[in-house]
C-alpha cells in the first residue's frame, strides 16, 4: 500500500519505520489506501466510526488477527526423507487454529507532534510482551528529523509479515528474509535510533543492546528514497540497509538491497540480503543468500491478489550439500469493510528431503480486525 501511494511508512503509521498503530492521516483516509468495500449494509449505514482518538492528547489502536492453517506433509520413509517439489500434499500433518497476533496500542502526545510515548503490547501469541516502547522526539532535528529511544523493531529492507504469516507456530521455518535477518515483526531490540527525512527521502541509524550477553552493540541502517509520479510506472521505492551485530565469539553482517514499483493495479517489489558469519577459533566462515519478491494486483478496486517467492541457501567452506529451501505462494486479501480485513493463501515449502517441515504446504485463511 506504502508503494501503490507513493507514501512513506512515517505517512500512516506513528512508529516512523512501519507496523503497529495507524496515524490520524491513515485512518481519515482509509478507504483510499485501503479501498475497502462495505460488503454488510449495517456497515455501509453506520453514521459514525471509531477513528482511534481518545482526546487530542491520547490515540489508540489494535490488531487481532486470527487464523486457521492446514498443514499438508509427506509422511517419511524409512531414510527420515520426504519428497520436495510438490505443488500437492495429500497428508494433512496438522490443523492449527491460532491467534497470529492481538495487538494494542497508545499513542500520547505529550506535546503533540513534538514529544510523543508510543508503546504497542502484544498479548497473544505467547503471553503479553512489550514489542515496542519508545519516546518519540520529532522537530529538533533539521530535514523533519527525530530521535527514538526505547525499544523498537529494527528498521531494515521490505516491512513484510510473509515469515510469521506461515511459520508463527514454527520458529525452525523461520528461515527467509525476516526471519533470518531478525527484522520480523516478533524481533524488537532496546536502544536509540536517529533519522533525517527530506522530502522523499528517509536515512535512518539505529544503536541497539543485540543478543544476550554479547560485549558489542548492534548496529543497524537503512535509507531509501519513495519517488512519486515517474514515466512509465507511477510510484517507486529504492532503498539499500546495513547490519551489523556480534554476538559471543561471532560476527555478523547484514546487507541487502531492495526496490519496488507499481503500474497502474499492478504492484511488485523485491530484496536481495547476504549475511556473513564468522566465528572465532577454527570454525569456517558461513554464508547466506537471500531473496524475496512479490506481485500484487488490485481486482475489482478492493481485493488484494498477492504471488510471492521467497529463497534462501545456506554456503559453508566445510560442506558442499545442498541446503537451498525456497517457498511460492499466492492468494487473496480483500477488505470488507473499515476494520475488517480477510486473507486466503496457499504456499508450498520446498528444502532438504532430510528435513521435512522444511517441505510443508499450507492453506492459511485468516480474519483480521483492525482500528
Amino acid at each position: 500500500m506504502a508503494i501503490r501511494e507513493g507514501r512513506k511508512c512515517s505517512s500512516c503509521h506513528v512508529n516512523e519505520t512501519g507496523g503497529g498503530m495507524r496515524t490520524l492521516l491513515a485512518n481519515t483516509h482509509l478507504q483510499e489506501i485501503t479501498h475497502y468495500r462495505d460488503l454488510f449494509p449495517e456497515f455501509a449505514q453506520a453514521a459514525d466510526a471509531f477513528n482511534g482518538q481518545i482526546t487530542s492528547f491520547l490515540s489508540i489502536g489494535g490488531d487481532l488477527r486470527v487464523n486457521d492453517s492446514i498443514v499438508f506433509q509427506d509422511e517419511p520413509n524409512a531414510q527420515g526423507r520426504v519428497p520436495n517439489g510438490k505443488v500437492f500434499r495429500s497428508n494433512v500433518d496438522e490443523n492449527i487454529l491460532e491467534i497470529r497476533e492481538a495487538s494494542f496500542y497508545a499513542l500520547v502526545g505529550l506535546i503533540p507532534d513534538y514529544l510523543e510515548v508510543y508503546t504497542d503490547i502484544s498479548y497473544a501469541p505467547g503471553g503479553t510482551v512489550a514489542r515496542e516502547v519508545f519516546g518519540l522526539m520529532k522537530g529538533i532535528l533539521p530535514w523533519r528529523g527525530y530521535v527514538k529511544a526505547g525499544r523498537f523493531f529494527l528498521d531494515y529492507g521490505l516491512r513484510t509479515e510473509n515469515d510469521n504469516l506461515f511459520a508463527l507456530d514454527n520458529e525452525a521455518n523461520k528461515i527467509f528474509v525476516r526471519g533470518r535477518t531478525g527484522t520480523d515483526f516478533q524481533s524488537s531490540d532496546d536502544g536509540a535510533e536517529f533519522a533525517l527525512e527530506p522530502g522523499p527521502f528517509h536515512f535512518s541509524v539505529s544503536v541497539t543492546d543485540g543478543p544476550p550477553g554479547d560485549a558489542d552493540v548492534r548496529v543497524t541502517t537503512n535509507a531509501y528514497a519513495m519517488l512519486r509520479d515517474l514515466p512509465i510506472v507511477d510510484d517507486a521505492i529504492v532503498g539499500a540497509s546495513f547490519l551489523h551485530v556480534a554476538p559471543q565469539d561471532q560476527e555478523r553482517y547484514v546487507y541487502g538491497f531492495y526496490a519496488g514499483a507499481n503500474l497502474g493495479r499492478f504492484e511488485y517489489q523485491g530484496e536481495v540480503d547476504w549475511i556473513h558469519d564468522s566465528f572465532s577459533g577454527t570454525q569456517p566462515a558461513v554464508g547466506t543468500f537471500l531473496v524475496y519478491g512479490e506481485l500484487n494486483y488490485l481486482l475489482l478496486d478492493w481485493i488484494n491478489c498477492k504471488a510471492f517467492a521467497e529463497y534462501t541457501d545456506n554456503d559453508s567452506d566445510a560442506t558442499t550439500n545442498d541446503d537451498s529451501q525456497n517457498r511460492f505462494g499466492l492468494g487473496i486479501e480483500p477488505f470488507l469493510g473499515r476494520f475488517l480485513q480477510t486473507r486466503l493463501f496457499y504456499s508450498i515449502a520446498n528444502g532438504p528431503e532430510n528435513q521435512p517441515p522444511a517441505n510443508q504446504n499450507r492453506l492459511v485463511m485468516e480474519i483480521h480486525f483492525f482500528f
